[in-house]
C-alpha cells in the first residue's frame, strides 16, 4: 500500500462509499487487508467504494453466507467474510492461502477469526461507530 492517506471520520452511508473510492488510490496489488468492526460500522460500503475507485462496476455483496466473492476485475478483488465460518482448517480447505500469494487484492471481513492464517503484511482498517450515522475509519499500516 502506498502511503498518503489519513485516517476519516464519515457522515454516511454515501460518504463511506466515497471515502472508500478515494482509498482506492492508495491501494497496490498484493494488498491484504482486515478489515474488523462491529456489525454495520461500514465495511462492506466501505469495500463497494475501494472496488468502484479500482473501476469495478459489477455489485459487491457482502460474502457472509457464501464466504468468499471473486470479482473479476484488473487487479482482481477477493472479498472474504468470516463471520460465520471459524473453523481454520476449513479456511485452509477452502484455498484461503492461495489469495494470499496472488497479485489479487484481498479484503477479509471479521479477520479475528482467521488471525492466526493472516499474513504479516496485512493491514489492519478498523471502523467504528461514534454517532449514529458517524463512522470512524483507522488505517493500521
Amino acid at each position: 500500500m502506498k502511503s498518503g492517506w489519513t485516517n476519516c471520520i464519515t457522515s454516511s452511508p454515501e460518504e463511506t462509499f466515497e471515502k472508500g473510492k478515494q482509498f482506492a488510490r492508495f491501494i497496490e496489488t498484493g494488498d491484504i487487508f482486515a478489515l474488523s468492526g462491529q456489525l454495520a460500522s461500514g465495511k462492506t460500503t466501505f469495500i463497494k467504494g475501494i472496488a468502484n475507485g479500482l473501476g469495478y462496476k459489477g455489485e459487491v455483496t457482502s460474502p457472509t453466507f457464501t464466504l468468499i466473492n471473486e470479482y473479476h476485475s484488473i487487479p482482481e478483488i477477493i472479498h472474504l467474510d468470516c463471520y460465520r465460518e471459524t473453523n481454520l482448517n476449513r479456511w485452509i480447505n477452502l484455498g484461503i492461502n492461495e489469495y494470499f500469494n496472488t497479485d489479487s487484492i484481498v479484503f477479509i471481513e471479521w479477520p479475528e477469526v482467521i488471525k492466526a492464517l493472516l499474513p504479516d503484511r496485512t493491514i489492519t482498517i478498523l471502523l467504528s461507530h461514534i454517532e449514529e450515522n458517524k463512522r470512524k475509519i483507522n488505517i493500521n499500516i
